[in-house]
């Protein structure tokens, strides 16, 4: 299966759900993945950001102000929480770990702040 079309005749083919009710899951997933991308690009542009700061005072002496140093430790936070997602959904039962860490409350610990809903 290599595009929409076929997925969509193969789930036809094994399920009883209409046209409608395939093509609205789709675009359910489709705008669910384009949002999860551009966080993620969002992601990457603050770690950007980050790592620049952290260069001009390594390689260029460019002294940091406090609230560049805060920006540094916050983003390293995020990337170490990012570390982490990936750890949790590659090892067995990580998503179970993910799932309860929803009912519990934990998001905002182990998801970075770009991925939690306001």
């Amino acid at each position: 299966m290599h595009n929409k079309e076929e997925i969509i005749s193969f789930i036809k083919s094994e399920t009883k759900l209409a046209d409608e009710q395939i093509h609205h899951h789709f675009s359910h997933l489709d705008t669910k993945f384009k949002d999860f991308l551009s966080k993620l690009q969002q992601q990457d542009e603050q770690t950007k950001v980050a790592f620049g700061l952290v260069v001009q005072y390594t390689f260029h002496g460019h002294p940091l102000t406090h609230e560049e140093k805060l920006e540094i430790e916050t983003q390293l936070k995020e990337l170490l929480k990012t570390a982490d997602l990936v750890a949790l959904t590659i090892l067995p039962g990580g998503t179970v770990v993910l799932i309860l860490s929803s009912f519990l409350k934990l998001n905002p610990y182990i998801l970075p702040a770009v991925f939690l809903n306001k």
